[in-house]
């Protein structure tokens, strides 16, 4: 009997943590043409960049067949979680939407945009590990 009180207490922890650990990712939208236009710029609309929104905005400009963006996406992850409420993250697949990356004109991926203010954004070029891509946030979005 004392053995299958403990088999239980041990599988509660187990499921407890494992269930734990699922909500603690928060998604990271893949944009497509209509979403980028919903959610990020209706360049239509606006010719000259003028940003939705008021949360900061990262782009992973990515490719499935990409090391450094598969490299990258778990930081990009990291920070979601982190500053999740504070920016958003969205990715974006450069082989399935080409006019998204010739408007930001990526020319090699990963490329990283940055959207702090209404009227403009920074980029930057491949893979950083997790502590300088989130100095980079920070620099971009949280400074003091």
């Amino acid at each position: 009997m004392k053995k299958t009180v403990q088999l239980l207490m041990l599988c509660f922890i187990i499921s407890s943590s494992a269930l734990a650990q699922k909500a603690v990712d928060v998604k990271i939208n893949e944009l497509d043409l209509k979403g980028f236009k919903q959610k990020v710029w209706n360049f239509d609309k606006d010719k000259s960049f003028n940003r939705i929104g008021n949360l900061p905005i990262i782009l992973d400009f990515h490719a499935t067949w990409c090391r450094p963006c598969k490299m990258l996406a778990p930081h990009l992850q990291a920070i979601q979680n982190k500053y999740n409420g504070k920016l958003v993250v969205y990715k974006i697949d450069v082989d399935q939407q080409p006019e998204l990356a010739k408007l930001f004109k990526i020319e090699a991926m990963p490329t990283i945009i940055f959207i702090g203010s209404k009227t403009s954004y920074k980029s930057e070029l491949g893979y950083k590990d997790y502590d300088e891509f989130e100095k980079i946030v920070k620099a971009n979005f949280f400074k003091k």
